[in-house]
């Protein structure tokens, strides 16, 4: 019989986690409680989702129940998780969850962001995509991210599209962006060993 383990899940990882998953659909009944991306920028309205999530009636056992989101989304995330009786991702973030802590320490170096595909498409493009509080202009984007003089994009799935970076580029002040080849294997491993 296959274990059951609940997802609750960012919707930054949508492409990743399907295909990490679907190895594992003999091992494990899967269901998955998605939230929208950006919640990690107003923690107070991420801690109400996860508890919102968390009160789902399919979570009849919180042990089943995994949050797939980074432990640094949430300033408190492991007095969250003791708190609540469940596990989280044990990754900082989901870019690190693609590479690593190492890795994307170093790929950060110097005046370098790095994003998916999915924070392109999720969180920059999209204003459907994303809570109605998070939304912003190019003069937001400008203020927040006008620091960086690169842009690396992981290509963790489907790259962007030569129009979403043109998009892109208008609203970060054309920035230089650069992308790198980011296979599967690290967040497929990740996510194996985490629904153990």
């Amino acid at each position: 019989m296959r274990e059951k383990r609940i997802l609750i899940a960012c919707g930054i990882f949508d492409e990743e986690l399907k295909g990490a998953l679907a190895p594992l659909e003999d091992l494990y009944d899967i269901s998955l409680i998605r939230l929208p991306p950006g919640y990690h920028c107003v923690i107070e309205e991420l801690e109400a989702k996860l508890r919102e999530a968390l009160a789902d009636g399919r979570i009849s056992d919180r042990s089943q129940a995994r949050l797939v989101i980074g432990r640094n989304c949430l300033p408190d995330m492991r007095d969250f998780c003791a708190r609540e009786g469940v596990s989280c991702l044990p990754t900082a973030n989901c870019l690190s969850a693609m590479v690593g802590d190492a890795k994307l320490k170093e790929l950060e170096d110097g005046k370098t962001m790095v994003i998916t595909p999915a924070w392109i498409r999720s969180m920059f493009l999209d204003p459907d995509g994303i809570p109605t509080f998070l939304r912003w202009d190019a003069t937001d984007f400008r203020i927040n991210f006008g620091r960086y003089d690169r842009m690396l994009v992981l290509e963790t799935g489907t790259p962007p599209t030569d129009e979403e970076i043109l998009e892109c580029f208008d609203l970060f002040g054309s920035p230089v962006f650069d992308s790198e080849p980011c296979g599967p294997e690290h967040f497929n491993s990740l996510v194996r060993d985490f629904l153990a």
